[in-house]
């Protein structure tokens, strides 16, 4: 069995198996979601033409079952639990009265009168091929011109929207995964999808119009006429082999590509241009239904007053691209950090806390803004390290540890290696080393805000390390060298800062960040004064930005500094440049 879809007024239905997930937006405008477990009732799948009949009644049930669900999330929930069944049978008992009238209304319309308007032009004694093909022509544009006519009801135009934005979704999960919401939506070719999604049944509301279309078709063109009840039960079991007759057919073109004009016959008729909140409640209902599909033990949401998870994931995710943030990522390590659980645990939780939703939401505006997860949540993890950090210091960057690892593989495991740590800023690099070699470590820097934020993270993480207020070197007492001094100095150039991304720019300490006009000042005086703070054979240590690794190296060369290396980061950039000391 495949995914089906079950489009309402103000939602849909989206059904795998014996799974059935019922996302909507209710009377206030906030986003509801159903699940729950009802057995298939299509069990032939594999039989052809058979499949195709089940598909058609069950589907009338299920798309009746669908408008029930949507009239519950926007009125019943307002109705006293004693009136809720005679609530439903109202609402059942209007539904086949207004489907009563349509067959009324199109017994006359696409009975009578185009078999009136075929006689009188071909004429009684006019050939019957031809007039039967005329009165065909009758029907098929009166029966088009009433489904479009139907477009003027918000109600039916809403439900168009549900079913287009519910096959785009669907089709972009599986073959396009890196385009977002709004790309979806600039689908250059309108029905381009009923013919890739092989998961996908063929689209409900465009089989059913398929359906009549060709029942029309037969019927009038073959013309039959053996009385009213012998005609009316011929005529209900050509409707039923034209169900399982269309729906191999449209099986059957989907492959081809030459054939793919015959279902734009009718999917125009059932399908209309959905906008970002139709497109974002599928999205809802497809996490909902993978989610379903992984965990065998999931909760059904069968109460609309939780917050769903997926309504409340999905929310998360809206926002931020909406913000122009595109981290896949950061939805999660939002949801996960406020909830105190890994990425991977809070896929399976059915629902959140109200409480937890507001500082979801909190944070997700604050990310929305531009500030860093790390700001947000006062910390961040640096070589397997937890690191508090805040706007006072710079937030360690992952390409950062491939510096702690170049220091690592030079200090000297057995002896006491002195190492200076130059501009701290949030401890990151001293405290690492410190947890992984046995090193006496002095960490410097100008801002005594850094400073406490650093000396607090050495203590939570169990080292000892030297904390000194200090402008590079200026306030080390003249005689006191080391054996590597390793720094991360700015190195952004002055003109570049206003085009960084706004998590660093404008949250960021600039002091951090300023490298002078070309982004090496802080290199030329580190190595300038590092030549009297080195022992002999000891090692200098930079993090340089990108395109600058050379440049570093020549200053190193000019100070007499041997065996100078370059190593690259994880993406190939020249990252670190280290020398020793003659």
């Amino acid at each position: 069995m495949k995914k089906m879809i079950f489009p309402a007024s103000n939602g849909i239905v989206l059904q795998f198996d014996d799974k059935k997930v019922f996302s909507a937006t209710d009377c206030d405008g906030k986003k509801k979601l159903l699940s729950f477990k009802e057995p298939n009732k299509v069990i032939f799948w594999h039989f052809p033409f058979i499949r195709g009949i089940q598909y058609f009644f069950c589907g009338i049930f299920a798309l009746l079952q669908t408008f029930l669900l949507s009239f519950d999330i926007c009125s019943a929930q307002k109705i006293k639990n004693k009136d809720l069944n005679r609530y439903y049978i109202k609402q059942l008992i209007f539904i086949c009265g207004i489907a009563l009238c349509g067959m009324i209304a199109s017994a006359i319309i696409l009975g009578l009168l185009p078999g009136k308007l075929g006689f009188l032009i071909v004429g009684i004694s006019g050939q019957t091929i031809l007039r039967n093909f005329v009165i065909l022509m009758f029907k098929l544009f009166f029966f088009y011109l009433f489904i479009v006519m139907l477009r003027i009801f918000p109600m039916v135009n809403e439900l168009l929207k549900f079913n287009k934005a519910g096959q785009d979704v669907l089709n972009s999960k599986k073959y396009n995964k890196d385009k977002n919401i709004k790309k979806t939506q600039k689908n250059s070719r309108l029905f381009s999808f009923l013919s890739k999604n092989i998961d996908l049944e063929p689209n409900f509301l465009n089989f059913f119009i398929f359906v009549f279309v060709l029942d029309f078709i037969v019927i009038t063109l073959w013309g039959a006429d053996y009385g009213f009840w012998f005609n009316l039960l011929l005529n209900f079991a050509i409707l039923i082999l034209c169900a399982g007759v269309a729906y191999e057919m449209l099986l059957f073109i989907s492959t081809f590509k030459g054939l793919e004009f015959l279902q734009y016959l009718t999917a125009f008729l059932v399908f209309s241009k959905p906008t970002t909140t139709h497109i974002e409640t599928v999205n809802v209902a497809l996490t909902e239904l993978n989610l379903l599909n992984t965990q065998k033990d999931r909760e059904f949401m069968t109460d609309d007053k939780k917050k769903s998870f997926s309504v409340v994931y999905n929310e998360v995710k809206n926002r931020l691209q909406n913000a122009g943030i595109n981290e896949k990522s950061d939805a999660d390590w939002i949801i996960a950090t406020v909830l105190d659980k890994n990425r991977a645990e809070i896929k399976l939780l059915s629902f959140i806390t109200d409480k937890q939703y507001q500082d979801i939401i909190k944070a997700t505006e604050r990310r929305a803004k531009g500030e860093s997860i790390d700001n947000i949540f006062g910390f961040t993890e640096f070589y397997g390290l937890r690191f508090d950090v805040n706007k006072k210091v710079l937030t360690p960057r992952m390409e950062t540890e491939i510096l702690v690892e170049t220091v690592l593989k030079v200090a000297k495991p057995n002896e006491k290696t002195k190492i200076l740590d130059l501009g701290t800023g949030s401890g990151a690099i001293a405290v690492a080393l410190a947890k992984n070699c046995d090193a006496s470590i002095t960490a410097l820097d100008i801002s005594k805000s850094a400073l406490a934020i650093a000396e607090s993270n050495a203590k939570k993480n169990g080292v000892e390390i030297e904390f000194l207020h200090s402008n590079l070197f200026d306030n080390l007492k003249r005689k006191r060298k080391f054996d590597i001094i390793v720094s991360n100095p700015p190195y952004i150039p002055t003109q570049e800062i206003e085009k960084l991304d706004r998590n660093v720019r404008d949250f960021d300490p600039h002091i951090a960040l300023d490298g002078g006009e070309n982004g090496l000042d802080f290199y030329r005086k580190i190595v300038e004064q590092s030549v009297f703070r080195l022992n002999d054979g000891g090692y200098i240590f930079f993090e340089v930005g990108k395109g600058q690794a050379k440049s570093v190296k020549q200053f190193l060369k000019d100070a007499q500094f041997e065996e100078i290396k370059i190593v690259k980061d994880y993406s190939k950039i020249e990252r670190v440049v280290y020398g020793k000391r003659k």
